[in-house]
């Protein structure tokens, strides 16, 4: 890989190149890492590169000229070019992984109070490093530079980037070294076990919990699956985080199930049943043998929540029918009974997972059912 940084101060990349992981990257040739100063490139007299903003303002603007020119200098058919700014994408693991894949990287860092608008039209992609303001965009280079040196190949180890904080949007395990014991605190036993399988389940459970504590932005909206599967009456837990998950509603003799699958490999065919809290648990067989499966998505689970309550619904309104053409009176209280028992059901059970609204809603929906009910039994 090669990265060309545009800035108007090359000495402060000096000590960055100059030491650790991103020395040796650049001694071994993994990438080859240029600073070039765009006020090399500017055409007037002072070699000025900034001036006033059109209609006023505080601060000076970068010029258009000079990075244009430096680009064009630069750039091949193989480049990419991102502008470094406040007003850019939020940089994330995501974006590094994606990046160490370019063959060639022009950075453009900014400085004084921001870019001519037109130079961003030739820039592939704009970033920005986190919501708060530099005096230039020489860290942000060197924070991006970095991240991506470290996922090339034979750069660092593979395992210590496949395992990194972000990835599967997770933080990363805890991790201790020796002594064994320090002022009271003792490395967790399961560390010295020397059972690679139990260290892997704890780490992974860890990996959960502190992102739940810690970064519970990262799970949001995501889907986080729990699979337990049986071997030798012990369970298996294995925790992943799910983002290409498919559902699809499928009818087999009336009944309407579900088929769960990702990257086209089947999952599980389940019916959902509702848990309080945490979301909702799948039994059924699949192609691995899993027996259970909890998914958490907010809007997955608000949409199977409504149709499970309205199934339920449905199934109390056939009853009432029937019992509506029944003279036995303990049949009529019966469905009574099991219409105040449904409502306190979708009130106990789905409260967690729908808005207090929502419950109200068809709360009201069974309330009509029944109030529609006492009428025309009762012909009043």
């Amino acid at each position: 890989m090669k990265i060309d940084i545009l800035t108007l101060f090359p000495q402060m990349f000096e000590g960055f190149k100059s030491e650790s992981i991103i020395k040796r990257a650049i001694e071994s040739n993994k990438v080859k890492i240029n600073t070039c100063n765009f006020r090399d490139f500017a055409k007037n007299k002072h070699k000025k590169v900034d001036d006033t903003p059109y209609g006023g303002g505080a601060g000076m603007v970068l010029m258009c000229q000079p990075i244009f020119d430096a680009v064009e200098s630069l750039k091949t058919k193989n480049s990419k070019v991102i502008l470094l700014s406040p007003s850019g994408k939020k940089y994330d693991q995501k974006k590094a992984y994606e990046l160490s894949k370019e063959k060639h990287l022009i950075l453009i860092c900014g400085h004084y109070e921001g870019f001519d608008e037109r130079i961003k039209t030739i820039c592939d992609d704009e970033i920005s490093i986190g919501d708060y303001v530099l005096t230039g965009g020489e860290l942000p280079a060197m924070v991006l530079t970095d991240s991506v040196v470290r996922l090339l190949p034979n750069v660092i180890q593979e395992d210590s980037h496949i395992n990194d904080s972000f990835n599967k949007n997770l933080l990363d395990y805890p991790t201790y070294t020796k002594p064994r014991s320090y002022k009271g605190m003792d490395v967790p036993y399961v560390l010295l076990s020397g059972d690679h399988k139990k260290i892997n389940d704890w780490r992974k459970e860890k990996q959960l919990k502190l992102t739940k504590e810690k970064r519970p932005d990262l799970l949001k909206n995501k889907y986080v699956l729990v699979k337990e599967g049986i071997k030798r009456n012990t369970k298996k837990i294995i925790y992943d985080d799910i983002k290409d998950i498919k559902v699809v509603e499928i009818k087999n003799n009336n009944n309407l199930k579900y088929k769960v699958s990702k990257d086209d490999r089947l999952v599980a065919i389940t019916i959902f049943n509702p848990m309080k809290i945490t979301g909702y648990k799948l039994k059924g067989k699949s192609e691995d043998k899993l027996t259970k499966i909890l998914i958490v998505k907010k809007e997955f689970i608000y949409k199977i929540a409504i149709k499970n309550i309205m199934k339920k619904i449905n199934i109390l309104s056939n009853r009432l029918n029937l019992a509506l053409m029944n003279t036995d009176n303990n049949v009529v209280s019966d469905a009574l009974k099991e219409a105040q028992m449904l409502k306190d059901m979708i009130r106990s059970v789905y409260l967690p997972l729908l808005s207090e609204e929502k419950i109200n809603s068809v709360t009201k929906k069974i309330d009509y059912l029944v109030d529609c009910f006492v009428k025309m039994k009762t012909g009043v």
